[in-house]
């Protein structure tokens, strides 16, 4: 086992054995192990089809990905041969150390030979655990870190898991009451519907819905004559310890509170959740109300589903058509300013707008998707005019009508469903 610091600059040894898996042989005791030591800044998503070419140039050196049981993954780069023969991939469990969240553990979990297949080389895996982790990986070659060249990397995954799956609604504090021209109940029906009508790859069987002062171990936290604001009445914006609901533990969890204490943002996910079982990573939050800097506006029914159908696009991996300042945090990859969708439009001119810095001090954490309103500002490109602002998965609400998802979107959402454990 090897514990490495997380930050971005240092990498360093703490401890080593040989903690090695079970599914393990004894060939492979026989080849050195090389584990990351470049911090792991990047991460790779199953079929992400963005370019990624900061987690193209650490490959060798380490990246980490999410597993799920009974998963089959590929991971695939474009062939070197200058530099012979094709490098093992090394993978390893990651685990938090505990008392100590700058430290992550790594035990090896098994290496992996490659294949040649049209000029790529090809590396096939599953995950044969009982339950999710995060994996990382580094690339071995004669007994040191690949030296060849690693472009157009990509990880593709494959589910076990269904195609179907439900929804819960869990409405925390007094928001019911302060609805306006709507009610919880209305909202239920219509957030059904739309789910139903936009994504049309996969199933939705029905929807439930829960209030949060009436969970079984939870309720007294979460007092039903109180506005809730994620992030303020809780310091985890994400509600999360809601995830999970007993009973329904396998839905998507959708947590709408008074407003999300920043500002203009009117919902949040992580991308790639990869969670529909509870905890970390479980959950979607949407605000009934949007923080201004000087007060807070309701927001229409519309704008609430609307919201709801892009978050959840977040937790099955989709990235947003044209990548906003919020998406990339201090240590992103620019290289990924659009999706990588061959049929979804692309906004260069707001690339380069100053729009593109303005949600740069949100404090959201890593891979946390926001959805973000504010106004058209005279003098300041005007967002409303790029060819994907009809798309669902447009950064900024534009108040108009929308597309709904791509076809290669809706693929990719359910490819992700079916790898999640549900």
């Amino acid at each position: 086992m090897k514990k490495i610091c997380k930050s971005v600059l240092t990498v360093f040894l703490v401890a080593m054995s040989a903690m090695f898996s079970a599914c393990m042989t004894d060939s492979e005791e026989k080849i050195p192990t090389l584990y990351p030591d470049n911090g792991l800044r990047f991460r790779l998503f199953p079929n992400d089809a963005a370019v990624n070419d900061s987690a193209s140039a650490n490959l060798a050196h380490g990246l980490t990905f999410m597993v799920h049981p009974n998963a089959t993954y590929e991971l695939s780069f474009d062939a070197d041969t200058t530099f012979g023969d094709a490098p093992r991939l090394q993978l390893f469990k990651t685990k938090p150390v505990e008392n100590d969240p700058s430290l992550v553990s790594l035990s090896k979990v098994k290496t992996v030979t490659a294949k040649m297949e049209n000029g790529r080389y090809v590396y096939r895996f599953m995950c044969e655990k009982s339950v999710s982790e995060t994996w990382a990986l580094t690339l071995q070659q004669h007994g040191t870190y690949y030296q060849g060249s690693t472009n157009n990397v990509r990880l593709t995954g494959n589910g076990a898991y269904s195609d179907h799956m439900s929804l819960n609604l869990i409405v925390v504090g007094n928001v019911a009451s302060k609805l306006s021209n709507f009610t919880i109940d209305d909202l239920a029906n219509d957030l059904l519907a739309e789910f139903r009508k936009n994504y049309t790859s996969i199933t939705i069987d029905t929807l439930y819905v829960n209030y949060a002062d009436k969970h079984p171990t939870l309720g007294s936290k979460y007092p039903a004559n109180q506005p809730w604001y994620a992030g303020w009445s809780s310091e985890d914006k994400m509600v999360s310890e809601l995830g999970g609901w007993p009973g329904i533990e396998n839905a998507l969890d959708i947590v709408l509170v008074h407003y999300i204490n920043d500002e203009d943002v009117l919902g949040y996910s992580n991308l790639f959740s990869g969670n529909m079982g509870g905890g970390s990573g479980s959950t979607v939050v949407l605000g009934a109300f949007v923080k201004g800097s000087d007060k807070a506006r309701s927001l229409k029914e519309k704008e609430i589903l609307a919201t709801a159908i892009h978050e959840s696009g977040h937790f099955f991996g989709l990235r947003h058509t044209t990548t906003a300042r919020g998406d990339i945090g201090d240590y992103g990859d620019l290289s990924n300013k659009e999706d990588g969708f061959k049929d979804t439009p692309f906004c260069e001119d707001l690339w380069l707008s100053p729009l593109f810095k303005k949600r740069s001090d949100l404090n959201i954490g890593e891979w946390v998707m926001p959805r973000i309103k504010f106004p058209v500002i005279a003098g300041v490109f005007d967002y409303r005019t790029c060819l994907d602002a009809s798309n669902i998965m447009f950064p900024y609400d534009t108040e108009s009508d929308y597309d709904g998802f791509s076809e290669q979107q809706l693929a990719m959402m359910r490819a992700t469903l079916m790898i999640y454990p549900h």
